[in-house]
């Protein structure tokens, strides 16, 4: 019975160590900033708007998404994803515009897979104003399954 009871001393010494060096999941990692700014909870007005393109698509598409913003925003970050890619060397670039001229520097270039982050350069969407999204395909014979945009608005 001793000798029981010292194991599971030591093992529990054992485990409280290991646990203060690994931490409870895992070792310790610091936190990265994030690619978007993190608002408060409490912040009012923080909008994510996702949207699914469901299905294969094959070819360019403009205005595959069209929308009426219902309140003047700022928009604070754009990503897109897709699922899975085929073909021979496929690309995929989407564009989000305002009322027909581009909210981002450039298209976002969509890896299949991972997410990519846009660079938007005009933040500011006005009132009632026309939101699309547009796809560029190319490659030959390329396919994009299931393509995800992710708006991020602050309503103003």
């Amino acid at each position: 019975m001793k000798r029981l009871f010292r194991f599971s001393m030591v093992f529990t010494l054992l485990l409280v160590l290991v646990m203060a060096v690994m931490g409870p999941v895992g070792p310790m990692v610091e936190r990265a900033e994030a690619a978007t700014t993190n608002f408060s909870p409490s912040s009012p007005g923080v909008y994510v708007v996702p949207f699914l393109i469901s299905g294969q698509r094959t070819a360019t598409a403009t205005t595959v998404i069209a929308f009426d913003l219902p309140f003047p925003s700022t928009l604070v970050s754009v990503q897109a994803t897709a699922r899975v890619s085929g073909g021979t060397s496929p690309t995929l670039t989407v564009d989000v515009l305002e009322d027909g001229t581009s909210v981002l520097s450039s298209a976002i270039s969509v890896t299949a897979g991972t997410v990519s982050f846009g660079t938007v350069s005009d933040a500011a969407i006005a009132d009632e104003a026309t939101v699309t999204i547009d796809l560029a395909i190319g490659g030959s014979s390329p396919t994009w399954d299931d393509i995800s945009v992710v708006l991020i608005l602050l309503r103003k």
